[in-house]
């Protein structure tokens, strides 16, 4: 049962108990007030009487329905506060209720979206494959130079949504959709900071990265790994909309390949930190020697892990197939889920085992 359902039942059970002690405080009223009116006339009949044991039999039956009233509005304050908690207790639950069922409704708008995207990109999947294959350039691996390794590390966060809530407790509730991926790139700093090599590596970074700011950085940068941190899916990159508005642009995985075939030095690996990017890597590798993928969704700690033990290794002069093990090592020893989900692929002929992207000096 959903939490809003639960909710509702608990406030309709408060309510029924709030009609029924409404019924009780009725009756405790009219029980004061008869006993109250009774007492009234007796003192009357006591005074006006001129027998001594009937005044004092009238006094005696005053003194009954007093007591009777007194009792009677005991109750009425005892309901009364019952109904006053059950009032307070119920005005909490509603507001938790409201909660529960905006937090619910965005769930299903994310669960919305996610089919919506999927049915997307099967229809633009279909459509592909009907469609001659696109020219994707097919770039030969080239030996590293004993030059700093430049690496163009593009993140990405559209569509981000925060809502902060707060309950009649007072405890804080926030809920929202968005990644951590400049605290990624902070912790990939500081890691190559700590590394053996940190002067032979540079990191270019490119934050709320559009297509045109990834053509842009292979001009500028010539990088020899480009890097992004963000959402994806089977079918494509999300990167920022170039028009500033919240909505992503999707990037297919074709269009990312032949763009980074589209220098005259084409990267030697892609890293793709996002989650089911290893369905590109088919495409990526006729550009790329080298690609990392994940092969499912990925959560955010496990993702940030991953990318600062993985450049770190880079730093300290490890062949990318160490380094990728290193960060998967690092996860299981975090605690953290999704060990399994960075998969390396090479095209044939390349070995990841002597894959150094690093140069020590000589």
């Amino acid at each position: 049962m959903a939490r809003s359902d639960t909710l509702r039942s608990e406030i309709a059970q408060l309510e029924k108990k709030n009609a029924g002690l409404s019924n009780d405080l009725a009756k405790a009223q009219k029980t004061a007030n008869d006993a109250s009116a009774a007492a009234l006339r007796k003192r009357g009949q006591a005074a006006r009487s001129r027998s001594e044991s009937s005044r004092r039999l009238a006094l005696s039956g005053a003194e009954r329905e007093a007591k009777k009233a007194a009792d009677a509005q005991k109750k009425i304050a005892a309901i009364q506060d019952k109904m006053a908690n059950n009032t307070k207790t119920i005005a909490g639950k509603q507001a938790s209720l409201r909660a529960a069922v905006s937090i619910e409704q965005r769930a299903q708008d994310r669960q919305d979206d996610t089919r919506r995207r999927k049915e997307k990109n099967h229809a633009r999947e279909v459509a592909r494959l009907s469609q001659p294959a696109a020219h994707i350039r097919y770039v030969a691996v080239q030996l590293p130079k004993p030059e700093p390794l430049r690496v163009l590390y593009l993140t990405a966060n559209p569509e981000a949504v925060e809502t902060t809530i707060e309950h009649p407790d007072g405890s804080i509730e926030t809920n929202g959709v968005w990644l951590r991926v400049d605290y990624e790139v902070r912790q990939v700093k500081d890691m190559l900071r700590k590394s053996k090599y940190r002067d032979l590596v540079t990191i270019e970074h490119l934050p709320a990265a559009t297509a045109m700011d990834l053509l842009e950085g292979l001009n500028n940068h010539r990088p020899h790994v480009v890097h992004f941190s963000g959402h994806a899916s089977s079918w494509g990159l999300l990167m920022e909309n170039d028009a500033g508005t919240d909505a992503g642009a999707e990037l297919d995985f074709g269009l990312l390949a032949r763009m980074l075939g589209a220098t005259d030095e084409p990267p030697r690996l892609v890293v793709l930190n996002a989650c089911e990017s290893l369905d590109g890597a088919d495409d990526l590798l006729q550009t790329a020697p080298t690609v990392i993928g994940m092969s499912d969704e990925i959560n955010d700690a496990s993702a940030v892990t991953f990318a600062a033990r993985f450049y770190s290794a880079i730093a300290s002069a490890q062949s990318v197939s160490t380094a990728v093990e290193q960060a998967k090592v690092s996860m299981i020893a975090a605690s953290l889920d999704g060990a399994e989900l960075p998969v390396l692929r090479t095209r044939d002929g390349v070995d990841p085992g002597d894959l150094i992207l690093v140069k020590p000096p000589e």
